[in-house]
């Protein structure tokens, strides 16, 4: 057993209706779609950032849309977030269901008394073939949940898996294998979640909210009233007419959900060939809503060009366009990670003047020692221009000087600008650093920080 100790969510700034992006798409239907220099990085960095790491001995990244081969994300994004060295850091991939994987094996190792607290991240970006978003299921998110031994917000009082060897729909050689629907549901679907509500679940009426997460879910009517379930305990899913099916991170989401809004008791189930089910009871109601908050945040995408510019597409697509190369070297970076990864200043010693670069003497008072401090990722604008010549997905981009709150100048580049009416930079705006890879395009992600409007 394991308490949900906190959780973070990062939703993409801009959402797409499906009639955009179809004509026969549900108006008022939406998908989140990423900027084009966002990833399942950069949102998993933003939804891990508000959690307090102390004592975390193991990170977990689960994702359907990973960025790297035979590189781990979650030991990259251990590092990111400055986690301790050495701690237990594993990838779920390949499913939609990875997700609920991570966090089954958190809860089990917990429980088994091995570690004590373990940060379950999950992110998916993942855009279907142009002219097929109407009938792909697809919406861009990142949810991170702390697992601790320690009391939380609410328990994982019991949980198990039953995996099934039938897949309705799965790729091989590039290409799509899929079942006929009516065998899948029937062979795949009911089966599978029959035996799982079997082997797992005591008490039915003991549950205020039942969610399950699955594309097959309105079949799955019978299966519960059978197993002496009623229609009113289970949980509507609303957030996929407003963010779009986020794949692997989807279930953890309605999960977050259903205690945002205030449900003490919760039966998760979470299907794709095979079923993870949680029975999780709530103790205290999370006080700071951050996926309603996020919900009702963002800019509206109203023409479909715009949204293949922002999934590069376009121009990108062109046999024209020619890739552009940034030189990066990451034992560079590595050398300089204080600086450009954790922002880390320095803090003169006499006069207390704070650098973001280092400095070999002071240029106020001349003194030559300094201490090191941590910069804020909030600031207002000192200065902004525009920067023709640096390639970029919607030139020209805006580089804008930020001077911290609390001390320290830095230049950065402005992002979320695909709509420059919603976005005008000027002097004196309240801006906040957020982490984006510094050129789309580039032959590897070179991630650093960005500027974009705060609130």
């Amino acid at each position: 057993m394991s308490y949900i100790k906190s959780y973070g969510i990062a939703l993409p700034h801009f959402r797409v209706e499906d009639s955009t992006l179809h004509p026969s798409g549900k108006k008022g239907g939406m998908k989140a779609v990423c900027f084009a220099d966002e990833d399942i990085i950069t949102l998993a960095f933003e939804a891990s950032c508000n959690i307090n790491k102390e004592g975390v001995d193991g990170i977990f990244f689960a994702t359907s849309s990973s960025v790297f081969n035979n590189r781990y994300h979650a030991s990259f994004l251990a590092d990111l977030l400055n986690l301790s060295q050495g701690i237990l850091a594993l990838d779920f991939t390949n499913s939609a269901r990875s997700g609920t994987d991570a966090l089954l094996l958190a809860n089990d190792l917990i429980g088994s008394g091995k570690y004590k607290n373990i940060l379950v991240v999950s992110a998916d970006v993942n855009f279907p073939k142009i002219g097929k978003e109407r009938s792909t299921p697809f919406g861009h998110a990142a949810c991170a949940i702390l697992l601790s031994k320690e009391k939380g917000i609410a328990e994982i009082t019991s949980s198990g898996s039953y995996s099934s060897s039938l897949a309705e729909e799965f790729s091989y050689k590039s290409n799509t294998i899929q079942n006929d629907p009516r065998y899948s549901r029937d062979a795949g679907f009911k089966n599978n979640i029959t035996t799982t509500i079997k082997r797992i679940v005591s008490k039915p009426d003991s549950f205020d909210a039942i969610i399950l997460n699955s594309l097959y879910a309105r079949m799955a009517g019978g299966i519960f009233a059978k197993a002496g379930y009623t229609e009113t305990q289970f949980a509507k899913d609303s957030l996929t007419s407003k963010i779009g099916n986020t794949g692997s991170t989807h279930a953890l989401l309605l999960l977050i959900n259903e205690l945002e809004n205030g449900k003490k008791s919760i039966l998760l189930a979470d299907y794709t060939n095979g079923t993870n089910l949680f029975e999780i009871k709530t103790f205290t109601f999370p006080e700071n809503k951050c996926l309603q908050e996020q919900l009702s945040k963002y800019d509206l995408i109203n023409c479909y060009q715009d949204y293949l510019l922002l999934r590069k597409a376009g121009n990108f697509g062109s046999f024209t366009y020619t890739t552009k190369e940034m030189f990066s070297s990451e034992m560079m970076h590595e050398r300089e990670k204080d600086t450009l990864q954790y922002l880390k200043g320095l803090k003169c010693d006499m006069c207390g003047t704070i650098y973001y670069l280092k400095a070999a003497r002071c240029k106020k008072c001349k003194c030559e020692t300094f201490s090191t401090v941590q910069l804020s990722k909030t600031g207002n604008v000192y200065a902004f221009t525009s920067e023709h010549y640096f390639p970029s997905s919607f030139p020209p981009i805006t580089l804008v000087i930020v001077d911290l709150d609390g001390g320290g100048r830095m230049t950065v580049q402005q992002t979320d600008t695909l709509l420059p009416e919603k976005n005008k930079m000027e002097i004196g705006v309240n801006v906040k650093l957020v982490l984006r890879k510094m050129i789309e395009n580039d032959a590897k992600p070179n991630y650093f920080w960005k500027a974009k409007q705060n609130g």
